[in-house]
């Protein structure tokens, strides 16, 4: 059972992307039981310490967090440091954490992006990476709830902890889960052969466990021939979201995602959930 203290984390700067953000965090918060709490991280130099200088931000935020969710208990905090930083500290006592990347181009988008993907490596709980959130920042937008929860599902320890966690949006918001499990033809003659039979055998073995847990949810299996970044990015076209195991890599100036994460991170237009990794 998921521990009722350990808030929905998300960060703010004041940007229509990141007001968007708030809006699928407290959505987040409301499913699970959660409370919410809006950070704002002012990017300063120095030690990582909370501050109470510059909260109207967080604070208008707030308000607007309470009006679209009546009811939520909502939090705020300000602190000194760098968005990366800040998130990642505060992600070892959060449930999730929630992170908007613009989707109009320029130093801002590259920024937030960057953040979401430094975040996903590097975090103590799952990360919510909301592209082009600006799209949610209206009240007049309308989230897409009864759209499917899709997850990468590979058979190892990080697909996994995806299915696993993609299981618990599907319940939680009462949607079908679609496993996709991606093959590929050997590149020379002289490879093993894949077998698109027993793959297929593979996912329905790692599902069964599911059905169990949540009987009411319905696990939809599909197993594509080609490039896993490719069919996830199909297969999510009109998903809710995309899920992802979060297993990194050691890499220079510390942990990174693999590959396949990394790459769906870059090009997703829809919000890319990824697990907690190790």
């Amino acid at each position: 059972m998921t521990n009722i203290h350990r808030p929905v984390i998300v960060g703010v700067d004041g940007s229509p992307a990141a007001f968007g953000a708030v809006r699928w965090a407290a959505d987040a918060a409301v499913h699970h039981g959660q409370p919410l709490r809006i950070t704002h991280a002012l990017g300063v130099p120095g030690p990582l310490q909370e501050t109470f200088d510059d909260q109207g931000l967080v604070l208008e935020t707030a308000v607007e967090a309470r009006r679209w969710c009546p009811g939520l208990p909502v939090t705020t905090s300000t602190w000194h440091g760098q968005p990366e930083q800040v998130l990642g500290e505060q992600s070892r006592q959060a449930d999730l954490v929630v992170v908007g990347s613009g989707g109009h181009g320029g130093f801002h988008a590259l920024v937030a992006g960057s953040v979401g993907v430094h975040l996903a490596g590097v975090a103590h709980c799952p990360v919510l990476v909301v592209h082009h959130a600006e799209r949610w920042a209206g009240p007049e937008s309308v989230l897409p709830s009864h759209r499917p929860v899709v997850v990468g599902a590979d058979g190892s320890l990080g697909g996994h902890q995806a299915l696993e966690l993609a299981f618990r949006e599907a319940s939680a918001r009462k949607v079908p889960l679609v496993a996709v499990r991606a093959w590929q033809s050997p590149p020379t003659r002289l490879a093993r052969r894949t077998d698109p039979a027993r793959v297929a055998a593979d996912l329905d073995a790692d599902l069964e466990p599911l059905r169990a847990k949540d009987p009411a949810v319905q696990l939809i299996a599909r197993v594509v021939h080609g490039a896993p970044v490719r069919a996830l990015l199909d297969e999510a076209r009109d998903a809710l979201m995309l899920v992802l195991g979060g297993s990194a890599q050691a890499g220079f100036g510390g942990p990174r995602l693999g590959p396949v994460t990394a790459h769906v991170l870059e090009h997703a237009d829809i919000p890319v959930l990824v697990a907690r990794h190790g």
